[in-house]
């Protein structure tokens, strides 16, 4: 049987930013790189390489055939989680550029290069450029606390400028998985639910049709069609997502933002997909398991873990 190898470089953003992880955040995201073995054919055995090593009796196989786990970089590999050379296109800033150039900036979002330049009334959050799983960002509202200015200061000290965006108070977070091609078409599947914290931390995936009215689900495809388009203008092609969400106004009103993030490399939607493929499953989590949900990674002092229902 032909070995199938995985580079589970979960650690992309981190390198994009040129920041060295701890060793316990390396061990947590190479677990979570177990999963993405499941991308690879299922007739093939799998091998992921991951940035730490895996303890195997944490990857419950009553589930799924787990992969065999290396540490490091594999000398080849027949699939990367990320392309280690998509630096440019997974910066958050030209997320940004894009959402206004199709009329979809959230008002007060900007680039910040100092804290003084942080200017927003309401609720806001700054976020690094490259960054994943709700990392290095700072939440507040108003003028920042003694402590918030600290934090973005190190934070900009590090990243050299932040984007800044008003924080919106969430009705429903969506994701759509889609792939660009080499001659730039873009193909897409349906959309899905982000299960996420009250700060936007994320915590999983519902496969089922998110509660988006007509308007919103034209104006997601209308911007993951421009999303591929802008990736394949940088020379990119592969698989991507974008997230977007539908948040409460101030005055109470419903709007959509149709793009808030554009991630050009695997996601755990893609994850998400390829067991349902597999399984049936409908629901990838993260944290404690539902009584009727199977166990992929059981859970462990550090508190990862990963599940699967239907």
């Amino acid at each position: 049987m032909a070995t199938f190898i995985v580079h589970a470089n979960l650690d992309c953003e981190a390198r994009w930013a040129g920041i060295a992880l701890p060793q316990k955040v390396q061990q947590r995201i190479s677990l979570l790189g177990a999963l993405v073995g499941v991308l690879a054919p299922p007739e093939h055995a799998v091998e992921v390489w991951a940035p730490a090593a895996v303890d195997p009796a944490r990857l419950d196989a009553r589930a799924w055939r787990p992969p065999t786990m290396r540490v490091g970089e594999p000398p080849r590999c027949d699939l990367a989680w990320a392309d280690p050379h998509a630096k440019s296109v997974n910066d958050r800033r030209l997320v940004l550029d894009i959402a206004r150039e199709h009329g979809f900036g959230l008002p007060g979002a900007t680039v910040i290069a100092r804290v003084d330049d942080l200017d927003l009334a309401g609720p806001w959050v700054t976020k690094a450029p490259w960054t994943a799983a709700g990392r290095d960002r700072c939440h507040g509202e108003g003028a920042p606390s003694p402590e918030q200015r600290t934090r973005i200061g190190r934070l900009l000290e590090t990243f050299g400028s932040l984007v800044l965006e008003p924080w919106c108070e969430r009705i429903v977070d969506v994701g759509v998985c889609a792939t660009v091609a080499s001659d730039g078409l873009v193909s897409a599947h349906p959309a899905h639910s982000l299960l996420t914290d009250k700060r936007g931390g994320f915590l999983g995936i519902d496969l089922a049709p998110p509660a988006l009215e007509p308007a919103e689900r034209d104006q997601l495809a209308m911007m993951v069609a421009a999303a591929g388009a802008l990736l394949w203008e940088h020379g990119y092609a592969g698989p991507f997502a974008i997230d977007a969400f539908a948040y409460r106004d101030r005055d109470g009103t419903r709007r959509f933002q149709p793009l808030c993030e554009i991630n050009a490399r695997f996601s755990f939607g893609w994850i998400a997909r390829a067991f349902h493929q597999r399984t049936g499953a409908t629901q990838l989590g993260f944290g404690e398991a539902p009584p009727d949900a199977t166990v992929l990674i059981a859970p462990g002092d550090d508190r990862v873990t990963a599940w699967i229902k239907t």
